[in-house]
């Protein structure tokens, strides 16, 4: 007889492209985990948050995929579902419960790699902007939102740009923060547990083309989601870039390790990073459950990798909590 998975996703609101990618991880997972002979039942939350979980215990499933990536719309209130998978002591798929509120809230993540001499960028309140060095240039980026939503070069900004300060004053500082911008090589790293431990895919590095000459190089949200904008035509995704530089591809290495053991990520996980010019490295953020569409970041971390996407997902389904 077949083990019976549930897979559990957010309904969908509207069909942004950053929305429906949850419909297109939903279908590589049901399709993967009936080529691993499981019995697969999918199960959409919606506003009844708690029906949708009363229906999931009462089918007694042996594990429970979580796609949840937000419960009302809101991608802040993430952990709601598997928090009550977790009161029901249902076993669920990727990063824990404290891990996944941790590493979503971006500031308090910040703060938690400081204490533990992790390397990120200085970070502010949105009512410290008078704190600011002249010669710097910062971000303004939201606190809990994923998937570079609310990310633009237009919260790009130096303290001299009076304009742009007035704009950055009205923001909610219960929702966004102020992070110094390291201009410099930006790398996506997949990591994903296996028998022998946690696996660290191929680094892919986002390569930025000569339009950006003149602009700030950021993965914002035209250049991840809109196949139209110049910005998603000028940046691309690139492995083997740190092959020619061991030392840094080991610094990494090491990051990566104890970021997976600080934060107590299980299952799968992507983290983002900066590199600048003296090769130092920066932790942008730690992403848990990151997405895993078929043309996501981290299914090609895994093709480069040799896996398939069974291996991918048969390996997921073996670290629960």
């Amino acid at each position: 007889m077949n083990k019976k998975a549930i897979i559990l996703y957010n309904q969908v609101l509207n069909r942004n492209p950053d929305e429906m990618d949850v419909i297109h991880q939903k279908d590589l997972v049901k399709k993967a985990c009936k080529n691993l002979k499981w019995d697969v039942v999918c199960i959409a939350v919606g506003d009844d948050l708690m029906k949708a979980l009363l229906k999931v215990k009462k089918a007694k499933p042996d594990l429970v995929f979580n796609l949840v990536e937000a419960s009302w719309g809101k991608g802040e209130l993430i952990y709601f579902a598997p928090a009550i998978l977790n009161s029901f002591k249902i076993p669920y798929t990727g990063v824990p419960l404290d891990a996944l509120f941790v590493t979503t809230n971006k500031v308090l993540a910040k703060k938690i790699m400081r204490s533990y001499d992790l390397p990120t960028a200085d970070f502010f309140s949105v009512n410290e902007l008078d704190m600011l060095n002249n010669s710097k240039t910062y971000i303004a980026k939201p606190i809990w939102e994923e998937a570079s939503v609310g990310i633009s070069e237009d919260f790009i900004f130096k303290p001299s740009e009076k304009h742009k300060i007035k704009k950055i004053r009205q923001l909610s500082a219960s929702h966004y923060f102020i992070e110094e911008y390291i201009d410099g090589r930006e790398f996506n790293v997949s990591l994903l547990s296996g028998k022998n431990g946690l696996e660290v895919l191929p680094p892919a590095e986002i390569v930025f083309s000569e339009y950006f000459k003149d602009k700030y190089k950021i993965v914002g949200y035209k250049a991840k989601w809109d196949k139209n904008s110049e910005e998603y035509k000028h940046s691309k995704r690139v492995f083997g870039g740190l092959e020619e530089n061991r030392k840094l591809e080991k610094e990494l290495m090491k990051v990566l390790l104890k970021l997976w053991k600080v934060f107590n990520l299980r299952g799968y996980a992507r983290v983002d990073f900066r590199v600048d010019g003296a090769n130092k490295i920066y932790v942008l953020e730690i992403n848990g459950n990151p997405c895993i569409a078929p043309d996501s970041g981290f299914v090609a971390a895994n093709s480069y990798a040799g896996y398939t996407v069974e291996m991918m997902i048969g390996r997921i389904l073996k670290d629960l909590n």
